[in-house]
This record gives C-alpha cells, structure tokens and sequence, in this order.
C-alpha cells in the first residue's frame, strides 16, 4: 500500500483547499486581506512543493527526479517567502531589512533552481529505492552537497529564528491564543527538520518527515484564524445588534419628543387663537356693548326732551346690537372652525359686514344674492379672502362707507368688496402688505381669479371670481 505518496498527495491536497478558501476569503472580506492573501498564497506554494516532492519519490529516471526536485525548489522558495510576511503581518513584529534580507536569499534560492539548477540539485548518477517497514518502495536519488544548500539553511534558520522571537512578542503583548497557535506550527515544523536529520544520521530507521513539515502550521494557522474570524463576526453581530437596539430606543425617544414637541405646538396655537379671540372679544364686541348701554341708557331722557332724536338713537341703537350679534357669531365661529363651512355663504358674508358697519360706525351696502352651493375648499377661500378685505378696511382705508356684493349663478361666483377710504398705489406697495399675498394664495388654491384695483383718495377695490368647471373637468 502506497501509505506514503498517497499521504503527500493528502496533505498537498489539504493546503490546496486551505489556499483556495483564504484567497477567496482575502478577496471578499477587507479586514485582515493582507493576512488573508499571503496565507493563501503560503498554502498553495506549500502544496505545490509538496506535490513535485512526491512526483520526484515517484520518478524512475534521473532526469525526471531533477525536474521534479527544481521544480519543488520553486515552490518552496516562494512559500517560505509568504512565510515570512505572513508571520510579520500576523504578529505586528516587522523589522523590515531583516524581512527583505531573508526574502532576497529565499528568492535567490528559488531563482538558481531555474538558471543554475546544479547549484541546487546536484545529483550522483543513478536511482536508488527505498523501502519502508509497510512495503511500499519509493525512489531517491543519491546527492552531493549542493551549492547553494548552505544559503538554504542559513535562511531557514534566520527565519524559524525571526519567527520564534516574533511569537514571543506576541505572547508578551498578551495575544496568547495567537502566540500558542504559531508556536505549535513553528514547533512541528522544526520537530520535522530535526527527526530528518537524525534519520539521515541512522539514529533510526523511520520515514522522512519534511514534507509534512509545514503541515501543521497550516492547520494550526487556518484553525486560528478561523476562530478569529468568527470571535470578530460575533462581535460584529453584538454591536449591531446593540446598534439596532439603540437606534430602536433613539427612534422611541423621537418619537416622544416629536409627540410632546406637536402637544406643545397644539397647546400654543390653541392658547395664541385664544389670546387673540379674547383680545378681539374686548376690543369689538365690549366696545359695542358699551356704545349700546350708553344708547340704551340716554333713551329714557331723550324721549321726555326730544323723541326725533330719541327714534334715530333707537335706530343706532338697532345697529349696535345687530354688529355686536354679528362679531360674537363670527368669534363662536372662529372657536369651531367647523362651523364655517356649515354655514351658507350668504349668512357669514352678511354677517362680516354687519360686524365691520357696527364697529368702525360707518354705512355699508350688502347685497348676497346665490343660487348654487359651493364646494367646501372655495366656499372657505371666498370667506377668508373677505374676512380679510373687510380687516383691512377697518385697519388701513379710513372708510367713511364700503359695499359688499356676493352674486352665484350655476355657473360663477363673484364677490366684490369696495370702500371709499384712503387706497393706494399698487405699484409702490411692498410685497406681503395688507394681506394682499394671503388672499391671492387662497384664490389661485381653488382656481380663482382675485383683482384689485386701488387709486390714491379714491377707495380700494377688490374682486374675486370663481368659475364653475363642467361635469367631469379640472376646477
């Protein structure tokens, strides 16, 4: 049974697969690819060399044993200079002239098996065989001393000595589990030099072991950083599961800001919307229903002196009372918004003017004539366009008299809001003035078309006019 060979090819085999699955572990994974990639290649130049060792057991000619011998001294050139950067880069510990000297000799020794193979493979003429205690007989070759073989042994022995100072370092800074895997590739490695060496002597008669030199050193490494790659993938998953945790907790306590931060808001509109509902409580309707309880009061004397007078104040007084009425069912509204749109147009319009007529004591024309029911966005629009023409006029026109019109067909709506006050010029007034901005944002909202026209001295007016779309179109 061919027990040795065949075992050569099993651990040629071994280092392939290892080589194979870190390459593509350095490919795809950038942590650790420099590791990653000279382990790769140290693996698969050991089994190359491992390989062309077993074909030059297996040669019957000289001729091949030397090509196959050149060429394993290929291979091992090159895997023990991936070794060595492997150990720098696994350890941390990188004295680098160091590191390049023993590179250039290993590459040199590679490099003379191509252009000076005699100086590496330096053959006695024939082919012997030898024959293990099992049965199984191999082929060797009786050699002489090569060349070069004192600079391959003086470069094995600077870097098992490189690497063994290297793994204590490594212990001492505390990677222990790191250190003891390098230790024990290292240990069997040179446990092989040894036990081939005392062979050769005929201490005792034993099966030469290099081959399988580094094959501990590739398990032991492999295992290792396997193991560490798994240690750093959990801990990767710990952190993003914390990660994830936090961002959950994080979002939750947006969340609740976010809610108080609306309640805040909602509690400082609703209390800003009150404040200036009371503000216009005291400033319009108390002033009326003070101007009406001085009217109401006067009545009884007026009547003894002059009753012409007395029936105009009771006029006025009429007047008082149905603009307070109004303002207060406009600030009721304004408190349910709701409302606004539950109410016909006719009524809110009407009412509008009563309250400003009664509250700046001046004549006003209303004239609400509508034969069809809007929609609730442009029956909204139409009431805040003139909320606000009437606001203005109270504020700004100095009016002595206004008109407010409001006609519907089943085809157009149109309002027209006009006062008699100061006006102004429209090409010289700032953007945002008066409101002007607002009430044309609302009208262009609903696809209405909003016109104002305004002279100097001559009054202020402003038109709005609403077109029905036909069934089936685009408003």
């Amino acid at each position: 049974m061919a027990y040795f060979t065949t075992s050569i090819a099993v651990v040629a085999g071994l280092c392939l697969a290892f080589g194979v699955l870190y390459l593509f572990i350095g490919v795809r994974r950038p942590s650790d690819r420099k590791l990653n990639l000279l382990f790769a290649l140290f693996a698969m130049a050991y089994a190359g060399a491992i390989i062309t060792a077993r074909t030059s057991f297996m040669a019957e000619t000289l001729d091949r044993y030397v090509t196959a011998s050149r060429v394993s001294v290929v291979f091992a050139a090159l895997g023990f200079s991936a070794f060595v950067w492997f150990v720098a880069a696994y350890t941390r510990v990188r004295p680098r002239w160091y590191l390049w000297a023993t590179t250039a000799a290993f590459a040199l020794y590679g490099l003379a098996a191509i252009v000076v193979p005699d100086s590496v493979v330096n053959t006695a003429s024939g082919v012997d065989t030898v024959t293990f205690p099992w049965g199984e007989t191999v082929y060797m070759v009786q050699t002489e001393s090569a060349a070069l073989l004192p600079l391959l042994l003086l470069a094995l022995m600077a870097l098992i000595s490189y690497a063994a100072v290297a793994d204590v370092q490594q212990f001492r800074r505390g990677e222990r589990d790191e250190a003891i895997a390098l230790a024990i590739g290292i240990g069997w490695f040179v446990f092989t030099i040894i036990e081939e060496s005392l062979v050769v002597l005929g201490v005792f008669d034993f099966v030469v072991l290099s081959d399988f030199g580094f094959l501990g050193f590739v398990i032991a490494m492999s295992l290792q950083m396997l193991n560490s790659a798994i240690a750093m993938e959990s801990e990767l998953l710990g952190y993003q599961n914390n990660l994830e945790a936090m961002v959950a907790e994080r979002s939750t306590e947006l969340e609740n800001a976010q809610a108080q931060l609306l309640a805040q808001a909602e509690e400082q509109a609703t209390t800003a919307e009150r404040t200036r509902l009371a503000r216009e409580l005291h400033d319009v309707v108390t002033q009326l229903l003070f101007s009406i309880n001085l009217v109401a009061g006067s009545l009884p004397r007026l009547w003894l002196r002059d009753p012409g007078m007395a029936e105009r104040s009771t006029g006025e007084l009429q007047r008082l009372t149905r603009g307070a009425l109004a303002e207060m069912r406009i600030l009721l509204r304004e408190l349910r918004p709701h409302t606004i749109t539950d109410t016909d147009l006719e009524t809110l319009i009407t009412q509008l003017g009563d309250g400003l007529a009664a509250r700046q004591d001046i004549p006003a024309t209303v004239h609400v004539q509508m034969s069809r029911t809007l929609p609730p966005d442009v029956h909204l629009a139409l009431y805040r366009i003139a909320q606000e023409a009437l606001s203005n006029i109270a504020k700004h026109a100095n009016a002595s008299s206004f008109a407010v019109s409001l006609t519907g067909t089943d085809s157009r709506v149109d309002l027209s809001i006009a006062d008699d006050g100061y006006g102004f010029d429209p090409s010289t007034l700032p953007a945002g003035t008066m409101g002007l901005d607002i009430m044309s944002e609302r009208a262009h909202d609903v696809g209405a078309e909003l016109g104002i026209s305004s002279d100097l001295d001559a009054g202020t007016k402003v038109e709005v006019r609403w077109q029905a779309q036909p069934a089936g179109g685009q408003k």
